[in-house]
């Protein structure tokens, strides 16, 4: 399946300074399960969809090739997602010593649940600048709102 990666800058940056998949092709690492990666076919195409699923969801907003994340943006995008999380907790609390130390299958999939109700690792990826892609999660969370960011590069990853 293909997921995009998004380049994004606090200022706008002209097309010959957004990062091509030859600058990630020695970087295969920071996206696990990548295996390769890619310019995306249709720009443009890519981006009316993510304004408007970005503006479905409330997330601020969005003119041409950049956004504003809302004050409530955060809440909007994990709106439902705690609670799932506090259930994968509960479950992890629940574990014996015995199936800790037995069952490798079982804790692998609990831990493997945890992670992915915090953040999603199998889905778009962020660039800030020219700095490593990140979850789209870890970008919410660490984003400013109120602050524009422009898009640069748009590439997507297989995985």
């Amino acid at each position: 399946m293909y997921h995009p990666i998004l380049q994004v800058y606090t200022e706008p940056h002209s097309k010959k300074e957004w990062a091509t998949e030859d600058d990630l092709i020695n970087l295969s690492n920071l996206i696990p399960i990548a295996s390769h990666v890619k310019a995306i076919y249709n720009r443009d195409s890519f981006m009316r969809q993510f304004e408007q699923w970005f503006m479905k969801h409330h997330m601020g907003t969005f003119s041409h090739d950049s956004f504003i994340l809302a004050p409530d943006a955060r809440r909007n995008y994990f709106a439902g997602r705690f609670p799932e999380f506090r259930n994968n907790l509960k479950a992890l609390d629940a574990v014996t010593e015995s199936l800790y130390i037995s069952d490798y299958n079982y804790m692998d999939n609990l831990l493997s649940e945890l992670v992915s109700s915090f953040s999603d690792h199998r889905s778009c990826y962020v660039m800030e600048s020219d700095n490593p892609p990140v979850p789209f999660d870890r970008f919410i969370r660490t984003a400013t709102p109120g602050m524009p960011y422009h898009i640069g590069a748009v590439l997507e990853y297989h995985g």
